[in-house]
């Protein structure tokens, strides 16, 4: 059965668009996320081992939270590694280059962090603008996705602090 929820279908696709993006940009960074976490090491190990950890169980919380408003749209979420490289926005760390040291490894994801939130408010400012593209559903997603975006970039730059 089709969805009639009162949004035009070019609203639905701007906005699976959208979503399908940020969707994307949350699978890379999960993998650098774990990458980064299954890779750490040095003398606060731990520490920065289950750091990463609640980071990651975040970004999986979020890719579900992405698919399933995707899927409210009664649209199909991206399914597949090569889907999510050609729609991300997030730098992957490449095998062959080496590893950052822990405090690194956390100094870019927390550019990645801050990258994510700016794409998320372009994202908004593209559906608010695009005529006939508001879906106030999905934007007040995105916002209150900036919101826990926010805190998480936080914690990670007081993971930095000296």
């Amino acid at each position: 059965m089709a969805t009639n929820i009162g949004l035009e279908e070019k609203r639905v696709k701007a906005s699976k668009t959208v979503l399908n993006n940020l969707l994307a940009d949350h699978f890379v960074l999960l993998t650098k996320t774990w990458n980064y976490h299954w890779n750490v090491k040095g003398v606060s190990f731990h520490s920065y081992h289950v750091f990463m950890e609640e980071l990651y169980n975040g970004l999986i919380r979020d890719i579900d939270d992405i698919a399933e408003r995707i899927r409210s749209l009664d649209e199909r979420p991206i399914g597949s590694l090569q889907g999510y490289l050609e729609h991300n926005r997030i730098k992957e760390h490449c095998d062959s280059k080496p590893l950052p040291s822990a405090k690194d490894m956390l100094a870019i994801l927390s550019e990645d962090n801050d990258t994510l939130i700016r794409e998320i408010r372009k994202d908004i400012e593209q559906l608010e603008n695009e005529e006939e593209t508001d879906d106030a559903g999905t934007t007040n997603f995105l916002e209150d996705m900036i919101e826990r975006k926010e805190k998480t970039a936080w914690m990670i730059r007081a993971y930095l602090e000296k």
